[in-house]
């Protein structure tokens, strides 16, 4: 894992005219159209947690809007695409909270849309009302844009309203665990690829994660700030040490 720094992003064939690229720093990019995708920043988390009287490290939400910032200027995005969780918990979305996404919208010029995630919905019934709030152009339930449909929540089985479009979506939070045959061992956040749906890691530093297992015909790369690389034959590889 040495050589990630010199591996910033993977471009990904994912359908027979889109492809979909994926970037250092837990995101990924449509050259199509220049949209920047995220998923999961859970806004808001660190917050909801203080007020339930658990210290914990200040200044992460800000790290990530700095991030996205950076994300959006570097790719030159027409559009932001967030999908899903932007926002945690109404407990946690402080005044502060607000004004510091506020601020970060002012500066990124792209267009920003918001696929409404659970912890949305259960933020506000009023998704015009909450995109005002935010300062952003819209919210959304779904996002249709062939060969692309952009969620919050991958289905399972495959959702059949897809059809023969490739489904992007986050809520997974996923990461993947290898175990190196001397004992070592690697948890980092992934980007998951299978037959027709790419699940992102999530966006916010402050999140929990889901254990991806190796499947038929999946593909996994470690999302990480400094690159992305594929780990699909090692992770397969420990695995079957473990059987």
């Amino acid at each position: 894992m040495n050589d990630m720094d010199a591996i910033q992003d993977v471009r990904v064939g994912t359908a027979a005219d889109g492809d979909l690229v994926l970037l250092a720093g837990r995101a990924a990019f449509v050259p199509a159209t220049a949209t920047l995708l995220v998923a999961d920043v859970h806004l808001g988390k660190a917050a909801t947690f203080r007020r339930a009287g658990i210290p914990v490290p200040e200044g992460t939400a800000q790290r990530d809007l700095d991030r996205l910032v950076r994300l959006a200027a570097t790719h030159a995005a027409r559009r932001v695409v967030v999908l899903g969780d932007l926002l945690h918990a109404k407990g946690g979305c402080t005044d502060a909270v607000w004004a510091e996404f506020r601020d970060c919208r002012k500066q990124i010029a792209a267009e920003i849309v918001l696929v409404l995630g659970n912890h949305d919905r259960g933020l506000a019934t009023d998704a015009a009302r909450l995109a005002e709030r935010l300062g952003i152009d819209a919210c959304v339930a779904a996002l249709d844009e062939p060969p692309f449909r952009f969620v919050h929540e991958p289905a399972s089985p495959r959702d059949e309203s897809a059809g023969d479009r490739t489904v992007v979506a986050g809520h997974l939070h996923p990461t993947v665990a290898i175990t190196a045959p001397g004992g070592d061992r690697l948890v980092e956040r992934c980007f998951v690829a299978d037959p027709g749906a790419v699940v992102l890691p999530a966006f916010g530093s402050f999140t929990g994660g889901h254990r991806i297992a190796t499947a038929p015909r999946r593909r996994l790369w470690v999302a990480r700030d400094d690159g992305v690389v594929e780990v699909t034959r090692m992770a397969e590889l420990a695995a079957r040490r473990r059987r």
